[in-house]
């Protein structure tokens, strides 16, 4: 996409505004209506973003019914081509302000205020709500002030009708924001529009006194703090607040969703009772009293516009590559065998959502050996499923019942978790395995160390994911720390230390070093004749490749460009580069204009165009570091 691209023959791009969601947003022009819009775009590459798509047009189907003050407006939902590209595209309303986020950088807003728009936020809860919609991301980020002073609450992207399903997917990928997530969404109960409230608890204590109410610096940590402990107590007093405020952050706290308040619209009708409003008025707005018209214009001073949408939000999801037909080097270990205690479990639909994460630990009593023994041939059956997807469905929540039963450090539970991101890979979801598995890894170092058979076992297939989904750079880094444990471990001419080293090779030619493969293939070929023989299918691989490989460079070097990536150097250096590319990712502008400068200096810098969506299209896996050494090649 391109700025001047015309979109079913009506939406013309001025503009690239960020990333959001799973798309692209721009600024564009209905030349029908004659209006500035925001657009929103995916393209369809298959794997992921066809999810991605389908999810994508959900939240346009679901946003467009709803019709409220503090709520995007959604105009249009299409499909076209753009070149030789299918899109799916969303138009919005085109919001320029500031997000609460940017707001309480500059300090605490008045409480009147604060109070005002908490009230508005609860109005458009409850018109979702209403509708049979779940938001599952309220946070800062997502809840705009516009210039004119109206809140709106943005990204219904991971909104889903309230059917019951909690935090994740049915693939088990974490959706929502770990500083705001409700303990149902962590531990795999029922979600419904108590969730949100919950969620805008944490907003409005972070509004009233600056601070989150659980300050966990990792997602692990964040997980136990809204599982297990109690908010900060609230000092109304302290802030300006009225006394009863405390009553209600602590109701919206609750740990137990029966007892939050019933609804959006309570806590939208007690907000306006605490700050003095009348209840009441079209779409759930009221007329500000004198204390909230005088509120309105001292917090918050004018600043330039910013994009429609958290330009912070996530980026798309990467494009999964086809899954391998065999698995990693480190499979599944399969569990001791003991006696039949119950039959393997039906197939049955995707579950609500369940946990992915190992910590903190919660267990009921000290498990029995049977107990733990049902556990694992139930383990066992759930590897015999008929397809990966379902063996997946079964291991999830397996895990989830060792988490109780065994507690989260226990080393079934996380050979349980890690067991599940093998399957979840071979079914396709790459981003979520590799998500969880990051997790997951950490997980068993700290509890098992970093050289535990089962550690490396998860390490390792850690690493192969991250080269499946493309990241060569960081798969690199990865296996490189890996196979010093790997060789102390196994031995030098292990099966599995032999397939690292021929996979290490292949990482370093796919992110474009032929002659690193080239040289590490020509010291790895002897070892594998020496340890599997001549004909061993893993020495017949080696060698096509390592063929392969040479060819490639004679090649190049006949062109006279071996492995050039580029007609000349580039100005700066990777320094310069990596704090270009941090402003990028978290868009540290102040302004559309200042973003265009860092863009614009990017790829001059570089000496290649387009640099910047290379930035917007990398996963979060991939560090910044490791992205600044990929743009620059070998």
């Amino acid at each position: 996409m391109r700025v001047g691209d015309v979109l079913d023959g009506r939406y013309e791009l001025v503009e690239k505004l960020g990333q959001g969601g799973f798309g692209v947003v721009w600024r564009a022009q209905d030349t029908r209506m004659r209006r500035p819009v925001a657009v929103k775009v995916i393209g369809h590459h298959g794997g992921d973003q066809a999810k991605a798509a389908l999810r994508f047009v959900r939240e346009a189907c679901a946003a467009g019914n709803l019709s409220h003050p503090h709520i995007v407006t959604v105009h249009d939902l299409g499909q076209c081509e753009v070149g030789d590209r299918e899109v799916t595209f969303l138009v919005m309303e085109l919001l320029t302000g500031r997000t609460l986020t940017e707001v309480l950088r500059e300090g605490l807003p008045e409480p009147a205020l604060s109070l005002r728009w908490g009230r508005e936020i609860s109005g458009a809860l409850a018109a979702a709500h209403d509708a049979g919609m779940v938001h599952r991301d309220i946070k800062p980020d997502n809840v705009m002030i516009t210039d004119a002073g109206h809140l709106k609450v943005l990204d219904f992207g991971i909104a889903q009708l309230d059917t019951g399903a909690g935090g994740l997917t049915t693939t088990g990928t974490i959706v929502g924001s770990p500083a705001y997530m409700a303990p149902e969404r962590w531990t795999g109960g029922r979600v419904d529009g108590r969730a949100d409230l919950y969620a805008l608890g944490c907003v409005l204590v972070e509004l009233f006194t600056g601070a989150r109410p659980f300050g966990g610096d990792s997602t692990p940590v964040l997980m136990y703090q809204h599982l297990n402990e109690p908010p900060p107590a609230l000092d109304p007093a302290q802030f300006g607040l009225p006394p009863q405020v405390a009553g209600l952050i602590a109701e919206l706290l609750a740990k137990d969703p029966a007892n939050r308040p019933a609804d959006a619209r309570t806590v939208e009708r007690r907000l306006g009772e605490l700050a003095g409003w009348p209840v009441g008025g079209v779409g759930g707005a009221a007329t500000p009293t004198v204390v909230e018209q005088a509120a309105l214009v001292s917090p918050v001073s004018p600043v330039a516009p910013v994009a429609p949408v958290s330009p912070v939000a996530a980026a798309a999801a990467p494009v999964v590559p086809p899954v391998p037909t065999a698995p990693p080097a480190v499979p599944p270990t399969a569990p001791p065998a003991v006696p039949p205690v119950a039959p393997p479990l039906a197939p049955a639909a995707p579950p609500s959502v369940l946990s992915p994460l190992t910590t903190p630990p919660v267990v009921a009593t000290a498990p029995s050996d049977g107990g733990r023994a049902a556990l694992r041939e139930r383990r066992s059956a759930a590897y015999r499923a008929a397809t990966a997807g379902e063996s997946a469905i079964r291991l999830q929540a397996i895990a989830q019942e060792c988490v109780t039963a065994l507690g989260a450090t226990d080393r079934d539970t996380l050979c349980t978790w890690r067991d599940f991101t093998w399957y979840l890979s071979r079914a396709g979801d790459l981003d979520g395995a590799i998500r969880l598995l990051s997790t997951v890894v950490a997980d068993m170092r700290s509890a098992l160390g970093a050289t535990d058979q089962d550690t490396l076992g998860a390490r390792y297939h850690l690493v192969w994911c991250i080269g499946e989904s493309g990241a060569a750079v960081t798969a690199i880094r990865l296996m490189t720390e890996l196979l010093p444990d790997l060789h102390a471990v196994w031995g030098p001419h292990d099966a599995r230390v032999l397939k690292a080293r021929h996979d290490l090779a292949v990482h370093h030619a796919n992110r474009g070093d032929l002659q690193s493969a080239v040289v590490q293939l020509h010291g790895l070929l002897p070892d594998l004749a020496r340890a599997l023989g001549d004909r061993h299918p893993s020495t017949v691989q080696a060698w096509q490749d390592l063929t392969g490989y040479q060819q490639q460079l004679a090649q190049a070097g006949r062109k006279g460009a071996a492995g050039a990536r580029r007609a000349r150097a580039p100005r700066m250096n990777p320094i310069q580069a990596l704090v270009l590319v941090r402003r990028l990712r978290v868009w540290d502008f102040a302004n559309d204009q200042e973003a265009r400068a860092c863009m614009d200096a990017l790829d001059r810098g570089i000496g290649l165009k387009g640099v910047a969506d290379l930035v917007f299209e990398a996963p979060d896996h991939v560090s910044d570091e490791d992205l600044v050494a990929e743009i620059f090649g070998p």
